[in-house]
């Protein structure tokens, strides 16, 4: 009987430190780091976790050779909803083949197809 107390215990223990490491915090996705009014553009940190993208800083990522890209978004109603720390999927306006331009810039810089927010 202890055997299976015990048991019982050590999964719920397991089943907790489970459930903490998935907290949002802990959560990686791409997230917005900064917002540029003027070339209305979004600054997309990837693979990150929501603390790091409201703490850290540009040269923090820079530093840890985090993957930046900026996006421009052209809809403007959009940009102005769009919230620095938001998690987003982007996906990059492509021509007719499925090309899209990437712009030579540190960091680079896409025009923005559609941004999906996502849910952390």
């Amino acid at each position: 009987m202890k055997k299976t107390t015990v048991g019982i215990v050590l999964a719920l223990f397991v089943c907790v430190l489970a459930a903490c490491s998935s907290s949002p915090e802990a959560l990686k996705g791409n997230y917005i780091i900064a917002k540029q009014e003027q070339e209305r553009s979004i600054l997309v940190a990837k693979d990150i976790s929501w603390k790091d993208a409201k703490r850290k800083t540009f040269a923090d990522f820079r530093k840890n050779n985090v993957e930046l890209v900026f996006y421009i978004v052209e809809d403007s109603q959009l940009f102005d909803d769009l919230k620095v720390g938001e998690a987003v999927k982007v996906t990059p306006k492509a021509n007719e083949n499925g090309e899209y331009i990437v712009m030579q810039s540190d960091p680079p810089q896409i025009v923005a197809g559609k941004i999906e927010r996502e849910q952390q």
